[in-house]
């Protein structure tokens, strides 16, 4: 990559609007890094560092493959003017040839980052691989210490079947990988599912 060429990024707000993704038209990460600690991230993960110093009030940041979902402590008024902030330190980090997360980062995650760390490994290769036969997937929403709050989406948003499938399925998987795990909850507005698996 060089610092000639234009780096496209999108912000689009979430419907909490605590959080906002931006989509950035190059892969940045094989895999899903999320962290609260902003001393872990200078030192392992200097995008996310460089995101963090936008504002005070950034609570967290996830990267996974070509996104960044940055979630707040305080809903802002209006995103734009810090959406546009923080895409500008996205790109002039890539536009520098900075490094973005390192190789060995997942290593160095600590207390909570670390549990949602596990429990992300556990959706990415067991649940979701498992889910998408029947359209489905499973997102963590948040994390507050050991508390896991979990969206389901396609086919499993406003499935009949939800209840059980998050019982019986996801938080089972999840308990047996990661038993430090503290309540499991289901946060997905079921009644907005367009799709689901009958």
């Amino acid at each position: 990559m060089t610092g000639t060429q234009e780096i496209q990024i999108t912000a689009e707000p979430q419907l909490d609007n605590r959080s906002c993704l931006f989509r950035v038209d190059r892969s940045l990460y094989l895999g899903t890094l999320y962290t609260s600690d902003r001393d872990f991230a200078r030192e392992h993960a200097p995008l996310i560092h460089a995101v963090f110093e936008v504002d005070e009030n950034i609570q967290g940041v996830q990267v996974r493959h070509g996104e960044l979902l940055v979630t707040l402590r305080q809903p802002p008024e209006d995103w734009r003017p810090l959406a546009r902030a923080i895409g500008a330190a996205i790109r002039a980090h890539l536009q520098a040839n900075q490094p973005v997360i390192a190789e060995d980062a997942p290593e160095h995650l600590q207390g909570s980052d670390l549990l949602r760390w596990k429990a992300q490994q556990v959706i990415d290769t067991q649940l979701n691989p498992a889910l998408a036969a029947h359209g489905g997937f499973v997102e963590i929403a948040r994390n507050e210490g050991n508390d896991l709050f979990i969206t389901m989406g396609g086919g499993c948003q406003g499935c009949g079947s939800a209840v059980a499938t998050l019982r019986q399925g996801v938080e089972v998987a999840l308990r047996e990988a990661v038993p430090e795990l503290g309540a499991i909850h289901d946060v997905t507005d079921h009644a907005a599912g367009l799709n689901p698996y009958m």
